[in-house]
């Protein structure tokens, strides 16, 4: 049982390293391609939605890439084995496409057109236009998908919800309030959006991680 235990930590330890590497070099190029005069033009608060959608956009291809490359997934995904990523590859695809759209959504409104942004690649009407056909699509294929998920999956999704809820209720009360007494906390709308961004992905890990499932 040790042995299996320190065989799970290294694997959770080897994903954790790949990931950073993966991100860090998806964030380099990102701001490789943007350049600082656009960088600088976005502001905090655009960038910080921007990284959210890349980090969508990672997790995407990452889980992608243990869909389509089974053996090789199961060495950096946690997952037991190769056979549990063709098991369940109908439901990680679909949960690589929504991660994949919400990502690219997400980047996308962060380079979109808009007060003091003159240069956002895409205009403010685009952005939004994508923002709603996406969530309507999500909310539609999830409809349609609700039941090819087994009893701990939709259980899972349920407490990740609660957990974003209150992850996200709480850092936006905060800095709300501090915004509103003038404690120089500035709130803007794009900040709530990448934090309720933000959480969902918190909450999904909190609650698999309360279950044990972080390491594998």
């Amino acid at each position: 049982m040790a042995q299996d235990g320190r065989r799970s930590w290294r694997k959770t330890a080897l994903s954790t390293i790949v990931g950073g590497l993966v991100g860090a070099g998806a964030m380099a190029a990102m701001l490789s391609l943007a350049g600082t005069a656009l960088l600088d033009a976005m502001g905090p608060s655009r960038v910080a939605l921007a990284a959210v959608g890349l980090i969508y956009l990672l997790i995407a291809a990452m889980v992608g890439f243990g869909v389509a490359a089974p053996r090789a997934g199961a060495k950096v995904l946690n997952v037991a084995d190769a056979e549990e990523l063709r098991d369940d590859r109908a439901n990680l695809l679909f949960s690589t496409i929504v991660m994949a759209l919400l990502g690219a959504t997400l980047l996308l409104l962060a380079l979109a057109r808009g007060p003091g942004f003159a240069a956002g690649v895409v205009s403010a009407g685009v952005a939004f236009a994508t923002l709603a056909l996406m969530l309507a699509g999500g909310a539609l294929a999830s409809w349609l998908w609700r039941d090819r998920f087994d009893e701990l999956g939709r259980q899972l999704g349920l407490e990740g919800a609660s957990w974003s809820f209150y992850v996200s209720w709480i850092v936006l009360t905060v800095w709300g309030a501090a915004d509103f007494l003038g404690l120089g906390a500035t709130l803007t709308a794009i900040d709530a959006v990448t934090v309720s961004a933000a959480a969902l992905l918190l909450g999904s890990f909190v609650a698999i991680g309360r279950r044990g499932m972080m390491v594998r």
